[in-house]
């Protein structure tokens, strides 16, 4: 991030115990909270949606943007256009989702799975519930989503938005959603991840097994007359 630095930000030597300082201060905030400071320190409007984001209850998506490394990202689009952002509640990314497909998201190889899957609950237009338009739109990842409308309210893919309109600044919006929305390439991605490990390690049937203990390969076992004792390995 641009190091744009705002008064009473010192550079120089001064840098470090001012940096240490701010994190002291700010630890009781949590990730969210001092990456928005932080953000506001360095320049970032403090009305401004990304802000409101990371300062928010909604410290699971927080985190995620840190770990994803796209604050940089996100500051950029939201300096060149209004956006709107949906964002999970915390439980559907700490109890609903599933622990497998987490680990998959959160492993460093993936990481591109990772900021696609977050800039898929990103649009680049401003969007609150009174103009909720019904067609498909892109999101900050390049990927569709549909926005619709049905009985039961606003919808975005196959999430329902739960909080409508729960923050709202001059260059954004933000709608809370039921679940995590996730792009048909993280998806795809997964499960072909999935299907190697699983091919990985399934033993072929018939195929030659590894005495642990002499290294040599097994002979197979001869084969026990109807009616005799079992034999037992040695």
């Amino acid at each position: 991030m641009a190091a744009r630095r705002r008064a009473g930000a010192p550079g120089g030597c001064a840098a470090a115990a001012w940096l240490a300082n701010f994190f002291d201060a700010a630890a009781g905030s949590g990730v969210g909270g001092v990456l928005a400071a932080l953000l506001f320190t360095f320049g970032v409007n403090s009305n401004s949606v990304l802000v409101a984001l990371l300062d928010s209850h909604y410290t699971g998506l927080a985190e995620l943007v840190e770990k994803a490394l796209l604050l940089q990202t996100l500051e950029d689009a939201v300096g060149k256009h209004n956006v709107t952002i949906f964002v999970p509640r915390n439980e559907a990314l700490e109890r609903d989702l599933d622990p497998e497909f987490k680990r998959f998201l959160l492993e460093p190889r993936n990481l591109k799975s990772l900021q696609v899957l977050l800039l898929y609950h990103a649009l680049p237009s401003r969007l609150p519930s009174d103009a909720w338009p019904t067609a498909s739109h892109p999101m900050l990842s390049g990927e569709e989503v549909e926005l619709t409308v049905a009985g039961t309210g606003m919808h975005v893919g196959h999430a329902a938005i739960t909080r409508p309109d729960v923050m709202l600044r001059p260059n954004g919006v933000i709608h809370g959603i039921e679940h995590l929305l996730v792009p048909h390439s993280v998806q795809e991605g997964f499960n072909h991840r999935r299907s190697l490990a699983a091919i990985s390690t399934v033993l072929p049937t018939g195929a030659p097994e590894v005495d642990p203990r002499t290294h040599r390969l097994k002979k197979p076992a001869s084969p026990v007359p109807p009616g005799a004792p079992p034999v037992l390995p040695i």
